[in-house]
């Protein structure tokens, strides 16, 4: 009896570690963001997932921008580099914005700073479009969406100059 739950145990392991198909990572995107000097100008162009990189450079920003002032021209990408983990519940969500200003261009992306290993921290992409000439404050919150009422643990504030 006990030589057949080993060899039983035994087998369960090996077909369990035995295929490898190659495509652990099918559906999870590598590619980071477009990116380009602000001072370069370039008409617009197709992106690695598809969607249209507008005309102008990019402005990156990053938790260390929170509450600074940064400008953008017209047509101009702004990627926003926050730190998140959401093994924990907790993202970024779209606190405030003039969508006349700037508009959100495309769905936030997560990149994993270890994509082996799962609960690790790594970083939200947000990417935003300089609409028209204005100014206007993107405000940003990390919290779990369900908890209503809550304080977000962490905000996100940087004042855009559209020129």
């Amino acid at each position: 009896m006990r030589k057949s739950l080993v060899i039983l145990l035994l087998g369960l392991t090996v077909a369990a570690c035995g295929t490898d198909s190659g495509d652990e990572h099918a559906g999870h995107s590598s590619t980071s963001p477009v990116t380009s000097s602000p001072e370069t100008s370039a008409p617009a162009t197709s992106g690695a997932s598809g969607t249209v990189v507008p005309q102008g450079g990019t402005v990156t920003v990053t938790d260390a921008d929170n509450g600074r002032e940064r400008k953008l021209n017209t047509g101009e990408q702004l990627v926003v580099r926050l730190g998140s983990n959401p093994s924990t519940g907790y993202g970024w969500q779209l606190a405030g914005l003039d969508q006349n200003v700037v508009r959100q261009s495309g769905e936030k992306e997560y990149v994993s700073d270890q994509p082996v290993l799962p609960g690790t921290p790594g970083t939200e992409v947000w990417t935003f479009v300089g609409n028209a000439a204005g100014v206007t404050e993107l405000r940003m919150e990390y919290k779990r969406p369900w908890e209503q009422g809550v304080e977000p643990s962490k905000t996100f504030t940087v004042v855009l100059v559209v020129v």
